[in-house]
């Protein structure tokens, strides 16, 4: 493997760790939103749905960053594998109703936004980096 190639790798491997720890903190939230609050079973739906949404774009923030390379194929194949790795833990864990239709249709959402969020990522100019020491007068 090229070390460009890893480099795309790593950094996938970064933004998909910090997607999941968001979404592990989110779940947090919304159980604790179902016991204390007793949110209705749409609203938690909707919020499950921001959630993902908002792991899948950070994980793409860290994957590709400002003015970063390949921003559409990285925030996808991110998306892509952060949404398989859900169902699969879901299937895993005991829970075996669901959609294939509704699975492939998340997985499609998932993979557009995150596609659509490296390339505005990749798009944006980078940060100029401040000088480090102060000219001196």
């Amino acid at each position: 493997m090229s070390i460009n190639r890893a480099n795309v790798v790593l950094s996938i491997l970064k933004g998909l760790l910090l997607a999941i720890a968001l979404t592990l903190l989110g779940m947090l939230v919304l159980a604790a939103l179902v016991v204390f609050a007793r949110i209705s079973d749409g609203l938690l739906t909707a919020l499950n749905q921001v959630l993902k949404l908002a792991a899948i774009a950070l994980g793409v923030r860290v994957a590709v960053g400002r003015g970063g390379t390949r921003g559409f194929f990285t925030g996808a194949a991110l998306a892509l594998i952060y949404t398989i790795l859900g169902y699969a833990m879901y299937v895993g864990l005991g829970g075996g109703a669901y959609s294939t239709a509704s699975m492939l249709g998340e997985m499609l959402i998932g993979a557009t936004a995150g596609g659509l969020a490296g390339a505005i990522l990749a798009n944006l100019r980078p940060k100029r980096r401040r000088a480090k020491t102060a000219r001196a007068a």
